[in-house]
């Protein structure tokens, strides 16, 4: 596979920038930035949505010749904890094209909580900001994606809900966090985090690739244990 990581940064220092980066090198990877520019907004109502999801497509639509595994993350609150070879190991063990990360608070929609698909797991609902998906899978899926954010009426991940919800693409949630945990709500108290130990999950065993602070979530916390 050849397989690459994106996501994007503007100019102005972000809380835990460093960390992604720095994190994200020391696992070989290389992450590539779609949009270089800073964006305007003070919170999420008022942030351009819908240039996260065009950069996406763009990105796909340009290096669709160049990569066969597309990797999508947030960057100012995302550090990682394995490399490739881990990486596409889980996706491919998760046997769908398209895998997005899972968290346990239903956002942006609470009423949608109820059409997600019944899971014993306590992180059932979809969370955007990871997702990975081979080449065939990831060219339809972002141009639709494009296409409804340019309305811009809804945010990424309110839109993904629907695609989901819709099952219009074939998407997986990471629900046991083998590739992802969001560190939302009270999902720290179920990760189990040791000096010199790789950070577990309490409730389902795993190990998982990458730490999503997932808005205000306390990272540090998380940073301050990842094995160097």
């Amino acid at each position: 596979m050849n397989p690459v990581l994106v996501s994007t940064w503007g100019p102005t220092p972000k809380k835990y920038l460093g960390a992604f980066l720095d994190t994200a090198k020391r696992q070989g990877l290389d992450p590539q930035n779609f949009d270089d520019t800073d964006w305007p907004g003070a919170d999420w109502t008022t942030i351009p949505w819908y240039r996260k999801s065009e950069g996406q497509a763009r990105f796909v639509r340009e290096n669709a010749d160049k990569y066969d595994v597309f990797l999508f993350t947030d960057s100012y609150d995302v550090v990682f904890q394995a490399g490739w070879d881990e990486i596409l190991a889980k996706f491919q063990k998760l046997n769908s094209p398209i895998v997005f990360g899972a968290e346990s608070y239903c956002w942006p929609d609470i009423n949608q909580a109820g059409l997600y698909p019944p899971t014993p797991a306590r992180c059932p609902y979809l969370n955007a900001g990871m997702w990975i998906a081979t080449r065939e899978a990831a060219i339809p899926f972002t141009q639709e994606l494009a296409a409804i954010a340019a309305k811009r009426q809804k945010c990424d991940q309110g839109i993904v809900v629907d695609m989901f919800l819709a099952k219009k693409h074939p998407i997986a949630l990471d629900t046991a966090c083998s590739l992802l945990f969001c560190c939302n709500i009270n999902s720290l108290d179920f990760l189990k985090l040791e000096d010199g130990k790789r950070p577990r999950t309490k409730d389902t065993c795993e190990e998982p690739c990458m730490f999503h602070g997932n808005g205000g979530s306390n990272l540090l916390s998380v940073i301050q244990k990842l094995p160097a």
